[in-house]
């Protein structure tokens, strides 16, 4: 076999796989890795030996890669199985009623502000809103199904929203609601705050006071009649949140006396209310004073045994009302 041709063979060392090296004289090959050697007559041989063991191991590769997709095919198809089965039970479960599966393919739809709605209580300005839900709707309504906002400081007047989340199985519609807060206790802050029922009582109880501070005048011999009418109300702000009454109420009459001799003596009486305001119940609540003013019966023809209180000029019981009033304003 001549150089050129041993060449072109493949020197391959069949033990260790490395690249074998020619002899000077060409007969042999010695492989400078594992030492082995080989002549170069049996050169065909051993690259056939070779070659059959090179193909021996790639048919054992190629059994084992075929056995691998053989295992992955059978893994898909149990999987394409199971997941079959499993979207034939969804299937059914969705047509059977109470199923978790059909309530959530229907879920049944319902107005939770039916059952649901807000209670607000305290002062305005400082209320708060609380949830109120019935127990008609406990299987499709709780409180942390629900978000208020706001929830705290509140105003009458202002506006509250609530929001819905519906649990599995039912649809809120609608799912958010605003409510205008009603019903907190009020400060009096105008005298139009107190009409009907509210201000009879007011103006009850300062005729009452008049006619006992009149009592005794009226059923002596000094006078022989008495009438009395409203005047005005003066009602007073506290300016800051320092004072000790919020407001101040001066409800104001003027009273005629008929003299025993056919005189008519004309006063001005005004009563002290405290701290008034309206609850959600809508009846005035406040603290009860008395008539304010100086005794000047016995100034005015009247026994000095039998003075009353209040002033003889308009103009002057208002100045007095303005200036026992420091640290507060008129409001009307």
């Amino acid at each position: 076999m001549d150089r050129e041709k041993t060449n072109k063979l493949s020197l391959i060392c069949p033990s260790c796989g490395g690249r074998m090296e020619l002899s000077e004289d060409g007969e042999s090959a010695v492989c400078p890795y594992c030492g082995h050697k080989m002549l170069i007559d049996q050169k065909d041989s051993a690259q056939e030996e070779y070659e059959r063991r090179m193909a021996n191991a790639r048919a054992e590769e190629d059994i084992k890669d075929l056995q691998r997709k053989r295992q992955s095919i059978r893994r898909i198809k149990g999987w394409l199985i199971a997941l079959c089965v499993i979207a034939v039970i969804c299937a059914v479960n969705v047509f059977i009623p109470g199923s978790p599966m059909h309530e959530l393919a229907f879920p049944q739809t319902v107005d939770p502000f039916k059952d649901v709605s807000l209670k607000f209580t305290g002062m305005s300005g400082e209320g708060k809103a609380e949830l109120q839900i019935s127990r008609s709707a406990a299987e499709y309504a709780d409180t942390d199904n629900f978000t208020v906002t706001p929830e705290t400081g509140l105003s009458n007047g202002e506006t509250v929203t609530v929001k819905a989340k519906a649990p599995a199985g039912w649809r809120f519609e609608p799912d958010e609601k605003q409510f205008t807060v009603e019903g907190l206790t009020a400060w009096v802050l105008t005298t139009d705050q107190l009409e009907g029922d509210n201000l009879n009582a007011i103006h009850a109880n300062t005729e009452r006071l008049i006619r006992e501070d009149w009592d005794d005048i009226v059923h002596s011999s000094l006078a022989v009649d008495i009438t009395y009418t409203p005047y005005r109300m003066y009602l007073f702000i506290a300016d800051g949140d320092t004072w000790y009454e919020h407001n101040v109420l001066y409800d104001t009459y003027e009273v005629n006396v008929t003299r025993a001799d056919g005189s008519v003596f004309t006063g001005y009486e005004a009563c002290r209310y405290t701290d008034l305001k309206i609850p959600s119940d809508g009846v005035l609540t406040a603290d009860y004073g008395s008539l304010q003013g100086f005794n000047f019966g016995f100034n005015h023809g009247f026994s000095y045994a039998q003075s009353f209180s209040g002033w003889t000029d308009a103009a002057e019981m208002e100045a007095d009302l303005r200036h026992v009033r420091d640290g507060y304003h008129l409001a009307d």
